[in-house]
């Protein structure tokens, strides 16, 4: 699958390594200032003993739709589109920072930026610019999922009767219950265990949306470079495959994490009821945001709240052909390597 010549010269990544040493990797405007962290976890351990004793004993009662795709496929846009106008709740940037005491920080948001979904689409790296612009909520479904580092993802399967399912149904129970709708959420964690969680949560549409793959593949090294400004640092979500990625260069990790992360949506769709998966395709969501969005209103029975826009930019990366070539390759090897 190497291409000739091609030196063998990076780093592997390390099955033990924790997603807190990436972003102290990152750089610039994507850095994590210690302090600040050091802050909010001390704060949400003051006040997680405090939200348990406000839960009642209540589960999912409302639909739940959670948004996945390939990294830099347009999972932000399709969640903020959903945010905006659909009647349905989200967590807002400012309710993020309260992980271990997610209806304290529901109720602090309201207080302080108040419940107007913001009309702006735009967003850096998945990141929302505004207090109340849609947030994916890592921490809060990394501790939930029990996913700190590479061998957690990999390992998923197996220990995933060690998560504490009832614990985070009546957790989203008291979530959805203080947003007084159903749930909007980008969940990109919850992908290892899309049948399980639907099992486990009920009414839940994972929407899946699709990107050209070379597209794909050009923007996360790009954002690799952009985040770390080394491209032999791991960026974004990791395959169950991880394993077999280490130790390859950045073009074919890069390759694989778009290759195994396709291969597991299609495989929880086959898994899924045909009421649980709905797929969009990132033309689509740009040319006909009304049809995305009745789509998922015909599955969830969510009523729309506000008009959408009538399109969004179609994003390509024109002129990087030498590169989408080399994917190409790459791709094409991951998948005869499948067929084989």
């Amino acid at each position: 699958m190497r291409p000739a010549g091609l030196p063998r010269k990076y780093a592997p990544a390390r099955m033990g390594e924790r997603f807190e040493e990436l972003y102290e990797k990152r750089r610039g405007a994507y850095a994590k200032d210690a302090s600040d962290e050091e802050f909010l976890r001390r704060l949400n351990e003051d006040l997680a003993e405090r939200e348990e004793a406000l839960y009642e004993d209540v589960g999912v009662e409302r639909p739940v739709v959670f948004v996945v795709g390939l990294p830099r496929s347009g999972t932000t846009l399709l969640s903020q589109l959903l945010a905006y106008c659909l009647d349905a709740g989200y967590v807002t940037n400012v309710a993020a920072r309260f992980w271990l005491a997610p209806v304290h920080g529901i109720r602090l948001s309201r207080v302080l930026a108040g419940e107007e979904p913001p009309a702006s689409f735009e967003s850096d790296y998945a990141r929302t610019k505004t207090l109340t612009g849609i947030h994916e909520f890592g921490y809060f479904w990394r501790r939930w999922l029990r996913k700190d580092s590479f061998e957690d993802v990999a390992r998923s399967a197996e220990r995933e009767d060690e998560i504490d399912w009832a614990g985070l149904r009546r957790t989203l129970g008291n979530v959805q219950a203080e947003l007084g709708r159903p749930l909007v959420a980008k969940n990109m964690l919850g992908a290892y265990h899309m049948p399980r969680l639907r099992r486990e949560l009920g009414p839940v549409l994972w929407v899946e949306i699709e990107r050209d793959a070379l597209d794909v593949a050009v923007s996360i090294l790009d954002a690799r470079r952009s985040y770390y400004d080394d491209p032999s640092a791991w960026w974004s979500y990791v395959p169950l495959e991880i394993e077999e990625l280490r130790g390859l260069d950045p073009w074919e990790q890069v390759a694989g994490q778009v290759h195994y992360l396709s291969r597991l949506y299609a495989r929880a769709e086959a898994e899924l009821p045909p009421d649980g998966f709905l797929r969009v395709r990132y033309e689509e969501l740009a040319r006909d945001p009304a049809a995305v969005l009745e789509a998922v209103r015909a599955r969830t029975g969510i009523p729309l709240r506000r008009e959408p826009p009538a399109s969004f930019e179609l994003r390509r990366h024109e002129g990087r052909e030498e590169e989408k070539e080399r994917f190409a390759a790459l791709l094409e090897g991951f998948a005869e390597k499948d067929a084989a």
